[in-house]
């Protein structure tokens, strides 16, 4: 499907001031080769509430062919939300078919601070003199006391405080996931490669790992997921030869970390799990489809279906065949800066943000929805498994 508008902004980032509004530009161009009326919508993303956006102009207006247009999108955020981060893009479609001809813009997110600090009525000056007078007297009297209890005890050293456990999403197996929307460097057809680091609490049921789709009339998706106690990945797409390839999910699985991993080279779906492959399938002409969806962590592209229950981190998606050896090598570690073919790379390790940041430079930040964050131990590279022989193409 050719692309109706290219949609650019001045800023993926919108800076409210002390009275908390901001203004960003979104530039429009009518890419469809012909005169066109198209509309701006403006769409929140992640449970942003809309009525903090306004176009500043008319919604609706007249392209000609290759013509642009400046749409303004003001916002306000009430001073009773709290700090935290939201998002919202720009929607454009042709008022005369606006089911195949639209666009989307980029997400820019929206940085809430904190409401202002109301001034206290002024102390009077002896009052706190005083109360600090009184402080250092008792902290004095202590430190005496402290030191003549410790003279001739040779000392251990000042008592060093473990680190916290750092913070991973917990996905409830319902209603979490987190939105990857449909950016431009997730538009991959072909060769691809999906990998993540899973802590499932089961394998039971439909589980989505990282997907696209699926959506239905025309009906596609690409997925690595685990299925009734198997892990799969795989793709398809109306007018395509279904392909993919699964291999049972070990019990042992089950609330420790592992590495999950699919790759389709052109000819074939290949599966590993830490490192090591355990299953292969064959799919010429498959891999990644250019299918209408969204991208998703943690359940169906969109939400709502397929939820994981359990953690999720370390989320790689690329528009290349990763080898076994690459994906051995570099599954414990973040990927090299410009690294071939890295389309998106979410380490998932912010903590009590609703924004994860993708770190492949592409700016495909994703946005957390109802999955909390949680303390966990971080991932490491367990003892590799053996590969088996994989089952007969399905």
């Amino acid at each position: 499907m050719a692309r109706a508008f290219d949609i650019t902004t001045t800023s993926p980032t919108l800076r409210l001031d002390g009275s908390r509004r901001g203004e960003v530009a979104f530039t429009v161009t009518n890419s469809l080769g012909q005169p066109v009326r198209g509309r701006a919508v403006i769409v929140p993303e992640g449970g942003t509430p809309p009525e903090w956006f306004s176009l500043v102009d008319e919604a609706e207006r007249d392209f000609p062919r290759d013509g642009t247009h400046l749409f303004h999108v003001r916002t306000s955020v009430p001073a009773s939300q709290p700090a935290g981060e939201h998002a919202f893009h720009l929607l454009v479609v042709d008022q005369a078919n606006p089911d195949e001809h639209f666009a989307d813009g980029p997400t820019v997110a929206v940085r809430v601070p904190a409401p202002p600090v109301i001034p206290r009525k002024r102390v009077p000056w002896w009052i706190p003199v005083s109360a600090v007078t009184a402080l250092l007297v008792i902290v004095l009297a202590s430190v005496l006391w402290n030191r003549g209890e410790d003279e001739g005890t040779g000392g251990s050293g000042p008592v060093v405080e473990p680190e916290p456990p750092p913070l991973v999403l917990a996905f409830n197996g319902t209603t979490a996931y987190v939105d990857l929307g449909e950016p431009l460097p997730l538009e991959i057809t072909g060769p691809i490669t999906l990998e993540a680091w899973v802590r499932p609490t089961s394998g039971s049921g439909l589980q989505n790992i990282v997907a696209r789709g699926y959506v239905l009339n025309p009906s596609g998706e690409i997925y690595l997921r685990i299925l009734v106690g198997n892990y799969q990945v795989g793709s398809y797409m109306d007018g395509k030869a279904f392909g993919g390839a699964t291999a049972p999910m070990p019990a042992e699985d089950a609330n420790q970390w592992v590495h999950i991993a699919g790759v389709h080279d052109g000819q074939k779906w290949l599966l590993y799990r830490n490192g090591a492959l355990l299953a292969e399938a064959p799919q010429i002409a498959g891999g990644a489809f250019p299918i209408r969806a969204r991208w998703a962590i943690g359940a169906r592209g969109g939400g709502g279906e397929r939820a994981f229950n359990g953690n999720i981190r370390d989320v790689r998606i690329w528009s290349v065949a990763r080898t076994q050896d690459q994906i051995k090598e570099d599954m414990s570690n973040p990927p090299a800066e410009n690294a071939e073919g890295l389309s998106g790379y979410w380490p998932m390790d912010e903590g009590r943000t609703r924004r994860v940041v993708d770190h492949s430079g592409n700016e495909a930040h994703g946005f957390v929805h109802d999955a909390p964050w949680a303390p966990e131990t971080p991932p490491e590279t367990p003892p590799e498994t053996p590969p088996q022989n994989p089952p007969p193409p399905q």
